[in-house]
């Protein structure tokens, strides 16, 4: 990993992000891209997409987590100075975003932002907005296309807007907004990014610039897509 650059309004207070991680082990990250990439080629993406994403978060100053599962010794090797580890802790995912909300918040942290890793397009701006929010608001969340969120973030420990929630669904973003909204909780909502799932989700996210800003990603998904057939 290279040193974070500086950001222009880095967060303040007791700030907490959580890199919400697997380990990148052939077949089990980025399965949806295989085909045509081939599982050595979906670990490479998903290893430049936790760089990008890490360096962004480190470049806040904000308290950087991996919340990770999986093969920590994988991780050990990718990890830079900074970034401490917290195990996944649950039996499905819902269970395990709000062990590590809870987690954070318990430990001393005001502000919680969980951001995935395979979400390059959140960048250092992005996440030092959403914690902006986070002074005037509750909960923020980044919407992503597929109808779930890139990010979460939160002024006030409140497990549920994880465990209640179904992951993975075309609604999850909203049925979050709903139960943040059942608890009388103030939510932010930001500008909608796309999701990196499949190899045309690389090859748009390339044209439309939104790597841009997520140079390891950039790099891979061009040295990657310029071996595929053009569709």
């Amino acid at each position: 990993m290279v040193d974070p650059p500086p950001v222009g309004s880095p967060v303040t207070g007791p700030v907490a992000i959580a890199v919400v991680v697997k380990a990148p082990v052939p077949g089990q990250v980025k399965t949806r891209m295989q085909p045509p990439l081939s599982a050595d080629q979906a670990v490479a993406v998903a290893a430049a997409m936790l760089r990008d994403v890490t360096h962004a978060a480190l470049a806040t100053a904000a308290d950087v987590w991996w919340s990770y599962a999986g093969d920590r010794g994988v991780l050990d090797g990718l990890r830079p100075p900074g970034v401490r580890m917290l195990a996944q802790v649950g039996a499905g995912l819902a269970r395990r975003l709000a062990h590590a909300h809870r987690s954070l918040h318990a430990a001393g942290a005001e502000r919680v932002v969980l951001v995935g890793a395979d979400c390059p397009t959140v960048d250092a701006a992005t996440l030092c907005e959403a914690v902006s929010l986070l002074d005037a608001h509750d909960v923020v969340l980044g919407p992503a296309a597929d109808g779930g969120y890139t990010l979460l973030g939160s002024a006030i420990c409140a497990p549920s807007l994880l465990s209640a929630v179904v992951m993975s669904t075309a609604h999850t973003g909203e049925d979050t907004l709903r139960e943040a909204a059942r608890l009388g909780l103030a939510a932010a909502v930001m500008d909608v990014r796309p999701d990196l799932d499949t190899v045309d989700d690389l090859r748009a996210a390339l044209a439309d610039g939104w790597l841009d800003r997520a140079p390891h990603t950039r790099a891979v998904t061009a040295r990657l897509l310029a071996t595929l057939p053009t569709p």
